[in-house]
């Protein structure tokens, strides 16, 4: 049994972009460009409500867990998958399953982080540019010099020095998942639609590593053409 694992959320719906697992990047399903990534530093798994995006992730040599359909968000979507998985690793890793261009170095960092004895939940920032202003899909951080983040938002007004780019990318140590999933919303959370802001003002300690860019996430057919060309 593996002491860490990585779990990959992928649902089918998406209002921008219906079926954005299964799109076409080169040949190979998106879905299964960031299975591969994730899976050849840790022992990792998707988590799907659909059987078509199963199916081709059984047919690309990864590992499947089904889930229900009805999961609020993928914080649910990876505990129900951890709950199915039989296993009891020490380190659970939620990776997004729309950043095909996943950073391998960035997992390594993460689990880095989550070994640490003091940290039950991590995440991973990156220096903002000018450019990360201009997008209100961007999430920002605030943290002390220890990596202890002390806020999020979506505005960069919110950080009172350097302003950290959030890389969406979190690990949680063992049964910390029941807990979060309890916690009922915080009003931060409703207004800034950033569900880290119900651990954040519930109490919890939330660390964060360093890492030099910030992935490019696939919400639009935009953002699939551009990752497209990147990847050529």
């Amino acid at each position: 049994m593996s002491d860490a694992i990585a779990i990959i959320p992928a649902r089918y719906a998406s209002t921008r972009l219906p079926g954005k697992p299964l799109a076409d990047i080169h040949g190979k399903p998106m879905i299964v460009h960031v299975m591969e990534a994730v899976a050849s530093v840790i022992d990792t798994y998707v988590a799907t409500d659909d059987v078509r995006i199963a199916v081709v992730v059984q047919a690309a040599g990864g590992k499947v867990i089904m889930t229900d359909e009805q999961c609020a968000n993928g914080t649910e979507r990876v505990k129900e998958a951890l709950l199915n998985s039989g296993q009891q690793p020490e380190i659970v890793l939620n990776i997004q399953g729309d950043e095909p261009m996943v950073n391998k170095q960035d997992i390594q960092t993460l689990l880095q982080l989550m070994r640490r004895p003091d940290v039950q939940i991590g995440t991973l920032v990156t220096p903002s540019k000018p450019t990360d202003h201009q997008s209100t899909n961007n999430c920002f951080v605030e943290r002390l010099p220890d990596g202890l983040a002390i806020g999020f938002s979506r505005e960069v007004a919110c950080c009172s020095s350097q302003a950290w780019r959030h890389v969406g990318m979190y690990g949680f140590k063992g049964g910390i998942l029941d807990e979060l999933i309890a916690l009922p919303p915080t009003a931060g959370e409703k207004s800034q639609r950033l569900e880290q802001l119900r651990w954040h003002e519930s109490g919890y300690a939330i660390h964060t590593a360093e890492v030099a860019a910030a992935g490019l996430g696939v919400d639009s057919p935009e953002d699939l053409e551009q990752v497209r060309q990147l990847m050529a």
